[in-house]
Parts: C-alpha cells; sequence; structure tokens
C-alpha cells in the first residue's frame, strides 16, 4: 500500500469526527471558545440582566445649576408628592417670582374692571419691551398680563398705588402667612434687589421652593384665570381699551415643551435665574399638574429641561 492510499484513508477515516465537532461547535454558538474566561466571569456573564436605568444615571442631576429646585405633583384635593428636590426649604432670594403674590393680592382685593393711572413713580421702574407711559390708563385685567407675562416691574408698582404701597405689602405678606408660606417674606412688590431701591441690604424678598410650590397650587385651584394668562406665550396688550402691541413671554420653554402649560420668570443679581414652570404630564389627569421650582440658576431653562427628563423617564 502506498502512502498515497494511507493518506486517503486517514483522512476517509478522520471525517466523522471533524463533522462532529463542527456541528457542535454551531449548535453551542461557539462556547467552545469560552474554555480560556475564569468561571466566576462567565458565571456573571451569564446571569446578567439587561442594565436598567435610574433617574440620576439618565438625567444627570449633578449638572443642574440650580442652588434649589423641587419637582412636585399637585392635586386640588390631597398632599404634593415630591418627585425630586434639592434644598427645596432653603430661604432664598426669589427675583420676579415675587409677582406671584403681587397677582394674587390685586386680583383678591381689587376689581378687574377698576382703572388705576400710571404714575411717574411707576413709570419710572425697571421696564420690558413694552414700558409703561406716565398718565397711562389701564384696567387692573390690563395690567396683570403685562406683570406676568412679561413680568414688567412698571405694571406690578402700578397695582400697588390703588391703595399705596406700604398696605399692598402688608397684604402681601399677611397672604402669605395665611397660606402657610412660613418661609416667605416681601419687602417689595417687584422683586428687584434692595440696592435698585435704596432699600438696606437685607431687604429683599425671598421664599424657599416648597413655599412657592404651595402658592402655585393655590392659584392654579382658586384663580383659574391665572393658568389662562401665564400660558400664553403671545397675548395682545391693550390701553384704554385698545390693542396697541403683543406681549412675549418671558419663559422659553413655552411651546417648546408640550407639558409646560404655564409658569413665572424671576432674574436679579442677588437672587441669581429664577424659574416657576407649571405642567401637566398626562393630560388625561385634568385635575393633576406638576410643578417645578428652580432658585439662583445659572441655567434656568436647561436646568429645567433636565428636570422635565427625569421625570418623563420616572
Amino acid at each position: 500500500m502506498n502512502k498515497f492510499t494511507l493518506l486517503l484513508i486517514s483522512i476517509l477515516v478522520s471525517l466523522p469526527f471533524w463533522i462532529g465537532i463542527n456541528l457542535l461547535q454551531t449548535k453551542a454558538g461557539g462556547i467552545l471558545y469560552t474554555k480560556n474566561i475564569p468561571a466566576d466571569i462567565l458565571k456573571a456573564q451569564i446571569n446578567q440582566e439587561p442594565p436598567t436605568s435610574t433617574v440620576e444615571s439618565t438625567c444627570l442631576l449633578k449638572d443642574i445649576s440650580a442652588e434649589s429646585f423641587l419637582v412636585e405633583t399637585i392635586k386640588e384635593q390631597g398632599d404634593n408628592i415630591v418627585l425630586l428636590e434639592k434644598k427645596s426649604r432653603n430661604e432664598l432670594p426669589i427675583a420676579s417670582i415675587t409677582k406671584l403674590m403681587t397677582y394674587l393680592v390685586a386680583n383678591e382685593f381689587y376689581k378687574n374692571e377698576q382703572d388705576i393711572v400710571v404714575s411717574k413713580e411707576a413709570a419710572l421702574q425697571a421696564n420690558t419691551l413694552n414700558p409703561l407711559l406716565e398718565g397711562d390708563r389701564l384696567k387692573v385685567e390690563e395690567l396683570i398680563p403685562i406683570m406676568l407675562i412679561e413680568s414688567s416691574n412698571d405694571a406690578a408698582f402700578a397695582l400697588t398705588k390703588v391703595i399705596g404701597e406700604e398696605g399692598f405689602l402688608d397684604l402681601m405678606n399677611l397672604k402669605a402667612k395665611e397660606l402657610g408660606l412660613t418661609n416667605t417674606r416681601y419687602y417689595n412688590p417687584t422683586g428687584v434687589d434692595p440696592e435698585a431701591m435704596a432699600m438696606p441690604q437685607d431687604q429683599i424678598n425671598y421664599s424657599t421652593a416648597s413655599d412657592i410650590a404651595n402658592l402655585t397650587k393655590n392659584l392654579i385651584f382658586n384663580h383659574p384665570e391665572f393658568l389662562q394668562i401665564v400660558s400664553q406665550k403671545n397675548y395682545p396688550l391693550y390701553k384704554e381699551g385698545k390693542m396697541v402691541s403683543t406681549l412675549t413671554s418671558t419663559n422659553e420653554l413655552i411651546g417648546e415643551i408640550p407639558e409646560v402649560i404655564g409658569g413665572k420668570t424671576g432674574t436679579t443679581d442677588r437672587a441669581g435665574q429664577c424659574l416657576m414652570v407649571i405642567m401637566q404630564l398626562n393630560k388625561n389627569e385634568k385635575d393633576t399638574y406638576t410643578i417645578g421650582v428652580i432658585l439662583n440658576s445659572k441655567d434656568r431653562f436647561n436646568d429645567m429641561r433636565t428636570l422635565y427628563g427625569c421625570v418623563k423617564n420616572k
């Protein structure tokens, strides 16, 4: 028997063996190649479940610049449910978030059709895009949207002049006490820093994210026209019954995030950037809202976008 014949016989004899090995590898999904992996690592890989995301790992709370924030769900009846928070009971300056209480007092103690003549002092207040002029005559219902939508200081100041600034501030602080806002104090109706009004440094309006959320809850459920106003991206400006311009909201999240249906901004040097937003995350739950509050932020809108992403991913 020559060498070629022996080689051929050897190949034919071993062929079933190699075919078997190949089939075994195919059915086992290549498991033969794991023989060099330590047993404990292999076991961990086999038993490992798909990774689950947590709010902290997906919404990057650590990147939020705000000194204090709060996101909580509210209903007309029942306790608030806190979803996210950081130092939400710390007292901090609130800038034009002040105007939430200015609105509440004006809405409860004035008649909508009451005329107010803008004083020289009111007209000199820091203004927005549509400054009021001395002698302008507007109704309370015309001044309120200017104050809430464009955060107009002159409109807020004009509202106090019906009963006088001191009396109006007394009502603001009495109302805060009545509502249980125990960590809130108002020294002016606009929220400007005290040096802008030649006041002592310690006389600065302050509150907490928690108190602001509770105040907002009262406004939503007891003053339905409030939500109608602060939900507007643009709003017609009337003077003496005639439309003269269009107000533009200072809250850039309105119209950007569908679930954001209202809010109020505020900014001063000492307060930093402040923001309150009202969200309705489930349109089918008509009596349920989510309130977001940010105090002393360097980038309030991006901070709120992050918080929105957190609660949406929960």
